[in-house]
């Protein structure tokens, strides 16, 4: 496998836990309101209320939880990686799981930069870090890149429809 390969795996890792960060936000915003108070929020308020959950998704992320992750989505959600497209949260799980298996991701953390809601719908853009450790030396590699989010409302509840995820190349 040549560097390049390997580099870009070892970001997918970090890429698939930076997804569960931002997804993760997203469930507690029924929790916390109900009917048309989302409405009244202004997209300040709610980019509070994703920020304020995001420890929910950093901490699934950084045990390798892809379940927890692929929850976050709608069953038929959509998730865009530099690997591949995969769509369905089932397909979602899966291929998180092999992520972790094979590569050591830690100290993820992500920032949301912007997000906008309108009814039933929203989006938003983040941006993150990670650390990939190399087996069996434990030799830490920094990584991080960007993130973009569509979500929808359904039957009260929000949940993720797309999610890209991929590292930026000044690593």
């Amino acid at each position: 496998m040549s560097n390049n390969t390997s580099r870009l795996r070892r970001c997918m890792g970090a890429i698939c836990s930076l997804m569960l960060l931002l997804l993760g936000p997203v469930q507690p915003i029924d929790a916390q309101t109900t009917g048309d108070q989302v409405k009244q929020m202004s997209d300040e308020q709610v980019g509070k209320m994703l920020a304020d959950a995001d420890s929910y998704t950093v901490a699934a992320v950084n045990r390798h939880d892809a379940y927890a992750v692929a929850a976050v989505f709608w069953d038929d959600g959509i998730e865009v990686t530099p690997l591949g497209v995969y769509s369905g949260r089932a397909e979602i799980e899966r291929r998180l799981a092999e992520q972790y298996k094979a590569t050591d991701v830690r100290d993820f953390a992500e920032t949301i930069d912007e997000i906008h809601i309108s009814g039933d719908h929203g989006w938003f853009v983040a941006h993150w870090s990670a650390n990939n450790i190399t087996q069996p030396s434990g030799e830490r590699h920094p990584i991080k890149g960007y993130i973009t989010c569509v979500l929808e409302k359904r039957n009260g509840e929000w949940k993720v429809r797309m999610h890209t995820t991929f590292p930026s190349r000044a690593q």
